[in-house]
């Protein structure tokens, strides 16, 4: 349910990956190259992993990804399982400038709980701007995926 946090098993999923430095903004390029190299094989939605135990601006570590239906080998792209675990989970509506709103219900949830988040944490883009049309920032779906343990 939109806005609500909830804890949930999330299953293996097969990504094709590109572990990238620098700005959250420039996750895109991460998204083409891997769709460019791998367009018919990819079966869900762009993910993006966070290495970073918190926000970045400058310097992030994180992993541009898609889920595939099998495995390939492409030069510059890692693709491997992602192993299925628990997360706490929040579904967030609008730009991706109001996502610290969501991440903060979410580590309320998470430490009131005393849950242990393990690494990387998971965002999921089920709707964004296109490829070609921008698309109305408030209506972008993003699913906040934070695995963890102890629950």
């Amino acid at each position: 349910t939109l806005g609500e946090v909830q804890l949930k098993t999330l299953e293996p999923l097969l990504v094709a990956g590109i572990r990238m430095q620098g700005r959250y903004s420039e996750c895109g390029k991460g998204f083409g190259r891997i769709a460019r190299s791998l367009g018919r094989y990819i079966c869900g939605k762009p993910l993006l992993l966070h290495y970073d135990s918190e926000y970045r601006e400058e310097d992030a570590d994180f992993e541009a990804c898609m889920p595939i239906r099998e495995h390939k080998e492409v030069d510059g792209v890692f693709v491997r399982e992602l192993p299925g675990v628990q997360c706490v989970s929040l579904v967030h509506k609008g730009p991706y400038q109001q996502l610290g709103r969501s991440y903060a219900k979410v580590f309320e949830f998470i430490n009131e709980r005393k849950l242990k988040i393990i690494l990387p944490t998971r965002e999921v883009y089920l709707k964004g701007p296109g490829m070609i049309f921008k698309g109305n920032p408030s209506n972008y779906l993003t699913e906040i995926q934070i695995p963890v343990e102890g629950s």
